[in-house]
């Protein structure tokens, strides 16, 4: 559930997604492609996010951060599940339509809900699982094309490899945002500032390696050929994303972090429609009333009463956004974890 001291990482994180395609439009030559790599952006994204991160923890005390080989090592999974994930999604898109890419990949909000479950072991009322579902619908809807729009190659039947693939993919994409928020949950006495330079630096490791397998000729033709002043608003934006996410991850949760991501779907269409006058399609108009409905509906659910969490407990659909009072209740549960990954 979204607090007061949580919503300004929420509202900072939906904004920076909703800027995100914006600038990359932005920054495409007159034939709407991209004349700069995409992979070295993503490096320079990453160098930057441990840039600040190192600026920001040089001046906190050396008791916020555990120096550990063993601890450093964990933060090497995540970078390993995004560096596969990344490379999936190159095969992917070789075999599936994007929009069909984009229709199915809403599954990883599912995934996100049942790893929130059984990895994090935090407990949801029946009615945020639903909300969650709705989510993945409404952000689902929005990807329909229209008839008028409609490409013919949507017709073609997807692949079963194609799929499953697609599947597979969903699930590393949760995978990695719900183990991103059990590192940094996991040290709440350690700096975010001390957790995200561990996390980076794994990720300049992998998106090096990425950028030498996806796009090798960038060191011989030069790194930062075809860059523009949106370029690098687009790292810069990438960036604080990046930054927002992880702060969003260690003191929310990942169920924020896909309703901000759902918002900021909708905020880009309603760009379309206010700044190039694009008139908002059905699908459209049912996604943002599907997303907002799902949205109330997860942060207004009425918590059970203390007897009937007990008795349920051991269920899948216990409501509990304060474990903490459930283990006094019971003296049965562990201490609760107490409260980002781009």
């Amino acid at each position: 559930m979204l607090t007061v001291s949580q919503l300004p990482y929420f509202l900072a994180t939906t904004v920076l997604m909703t800027l995100s395609p914006i600038l990359v439009m932005l920054s495409q030559n007159t034939q709407g492609g991209l004349d700069y790599s995409i992979p070295s952006t993503t490096l320079l994204t990453e160098a930057i996010k441990i840039g600040i991160s190192l600026a920001m923890l040089l001046p906190e005390p050396s008791d916020t951060r555990t120096v550990a080989w063993s601890s450093v090592a964990h933060y090497v999974i995540p970078a390993v599940i995004y560096f596969v994930n990344n490379n999936l999604t190159f095969l992917i898109l070789t075999h599936v339509h994007p929009t069909t890419f984009q229709l199915i990949s809403q599954l990883k909000i599912l995934f996100t809900g049942l790893l929130f479950r059984w990895v994090l072991k935090r407990h949801l009322h029946l009615h945020q699982y639903f909300a969650i579902a709705l989510v993945a619908c409404g952000t689902a809807a929005s990807q329909i094309p229209s008839c008028e729009t409609a490409d013919p190659k949507l017709g073609l039947h997807t692949p079963f490899y194609g799929f499953l693939l697609m599947v597979v993919s969903c699930f590393l994409s949760a995978l990695g945002g719900i183990y991103s928020e059990k590192l940094l949950k996991g040290k709440m006495s350690d700096s975010i500032h001390w957790q995200n330079t561990q996390l980076y630096a794994w990720g300049i490791l992998f998106n090096a390696l990425g950028t030498l397998i996806h796009d090798p000729q960038v060191l011989a033709q030069g790194f930062f050929t075809g860059y523009n002043k949106w370029t690098w608003l687009v790292i810069a934006n990438n960036a604080l994303n990046g930054l927002c996410i992880s702060a969003l991850l260690k003191f929310s949760d990942n169920i924020m972090r896909v309703f901000a991501h759902a918002t900021a779907i909708l905020l880009s269409m309603l760009w379309d429609l206010l700044i190039f006058k694009v008139v908002p399609t059905p699908q459209v108009i049912v996604a943002f009333a599907v997303i907002s409905i799902s949205m109330v509906q997860y942060n207004t659910a009425t918590p059970l009463p203390a007897a009937a969490r007990l008795a349920a407990k051991s269920g899948p659909f216990v409501i509990s956004d304060d474990e903490s009072d459930m283990a006094e209740e019971s003296g049965l549960l562990a201490h609760r974890q107490t409260p980002g990954r781009s």
